[in-house]
């Protein structure tokens, strides 16, 4: 049952407006400790923000449903819903939202295709596309915003490289992508919504032209051919509509969550100096230093879930057909889990890996060691080659509205001059 003050902290609940878009954690630290299961009319959802609550539905598909993970939170209208449909669009998103048994189909045959060798295969050419871009900050400096310079297109760079897409259309895609985030926001105005609608649309034509020339003309060490061509003993192959829908979560996921991670990682470090200056003189303390990013702003806010059946969490009763927000945002800073200092950023924390940033479970990122590599590779760099960075006091820091991903929309650093 849910308690009179549970219900209004659900309908304080409003991530896509200042000041939770800006900061939303007081926000989640009052969830934690006074309703840490509550439901947010405005978006129809129940707000999951205790670690062991959230780990508890990741762990268990049977009672917390992946299916209709990225689904609206409000019905589209039946005409748009129409016109998205003829353009190939549903709401089903490959190995984000199934289960078992088609979820363990999927991902073995994406497995295959996105094997440790072949991410480790990749480190050179990233390292070549991160210089690139590392060098034309330099040269355009000592000043720059470092998302539109670095930290958005290094991440598309690689998706579309990735997936034999010309670099030229990165541009395009994330305003694509953009479009579709604007489904998840509430009260948006029908002609807005309808332009979203349009870029979705677009997005599917593009990937439905892509993958049919690929499955006719298959390329040698190509991602997508070899998505295309995975089998697995047993199993049919990935059908066009699977592989069209699974393209545009490697798409979305790959680059968008990547480049948050970026972002938030220059903006923490950077306003941490000392932390800074720590990793530039032991750079191998990276990887545990991007861990702590993950758990401190991770750039997956959180995912859904459907209960299929009337549960309990944290002694509150959810009803079957409740659609929850697991918030990995707020069981990262979980005290019961992190107690020394969870709102504090620790390079040195023992257990950061724990955090929950990339999932947990059956649907833990797939992409999520590729994502790490390019943040380390990224981060070296300007560890190694930015003299004496720090923002620029009189930039804000910018949040665009969304409810499932967050990243600064600008990121605007300094440096001494050469």
């Amino acid at each position: 049952m849910t308690t009179p003050a549970a219900a209004q902290l659900g309908l304080e609940y409003k991530p896509l407006e200042a000041p939770q878009l800006n900061d939303p954690f007081p926000f989640y630290a009052r969830l934690r400790h006074e309703a840490p299961v509550t439901f947010a009319p405005a978006f129809q959802l129940w707000l999951v923000s205790r670690y062991a609550d959230v780990q508890a539905a990741l762990r268990d598909p049977k009672r917390f449903s992946s299916r209709d993970i990225l689904r609206p939170p409000v019905d589209l209208p039946p005409e748009m819903l129409e016109y998205l449909k003829e353009a190939g669009y549903s709401p089903e998103y490959p190995l984000l939202g199934d289960d078992p048994p088609s979820h363990t189909r999927i991902r073995g045959l994406v497995g295959k295709a996105f094997s440790v060798a072949s991410v480790a295969a990749m480190e050179t050419r990233i390292r070549e596309i991160a210089r690139s871009y590392v060098d034309a900050l330099l040269r355009a400096g000592p000043r720059a915003d470092v998302v539109a310079g670095l930290s958005f297109p290094l991440p598309m760079h690689i998706i579309t490289t990735l997936l034999g897409i010309p670099a030229s259309d990165g541009e395009k895609l994330k305003g694509w992508c953009a479009d579709e985030n604007l489904f998840f926001v509430p009260h948006l105005p029908p002609e807005a919504r309808m332009h979203s609608a349009r870029g979705v649309a677009a997005f599917r034509h593009y990937l439905r032209a892509m993958v049919e020339e690929r499955q006719k003309n298959p390329r040698p060490d190509d991602f997508l051919t070899s998505l295309i061509q995975a089998r697995l003993e047993g199993e049919r192959p990935l059908n066009l509509v699977e592989l069209i829908n699974l393209s545009s979560v490697i798409v979305f996921a790959g680059h968008e969550t990547t480049t948050n991670l970026m972002s938030s990682a220059l903006l923490y470090l950077l306003r941490h100096p000392t932390a800074w200056q720590e990793l530039r003189a032991n750079p191998a303390a990276l990887p545990n230093a991007i861990d702590e990013v993950l758990r401190f702003d991770t750039p997956v806010v959180g995912m859904m879930r459907t209960a299929t059946e009337d549960v309990e969490l944290s002694s509150t009763q959810v009803p079957a057909g409740a659609r929850l927000l697991l918030l990995f945002a707020s069981a990262n800073r979980d005290e019961a889990i992190f107690p020394e200092g969870a709102e504090r950023l620790d390079i040195h924390r023992a257990n950061a890996n724990r955090h929950i940033g990339f999932g947990h479970g059956a649907h833990y990122c797939v992409g999520a060691q590729l994502a790490k590599l390019e943040m380390r590779i990224a981060l070296e760099m300007l560890l190694e080659r930015l003299p004496n960075p720090r923002l620029v006091p009189e930039k804000p820091v910018p949040y665009l509205p969304a409810l499932i991903h967050r990243g600064p929309r600008q990121l605007w650093v300094e440096w001494d001059a050469a």
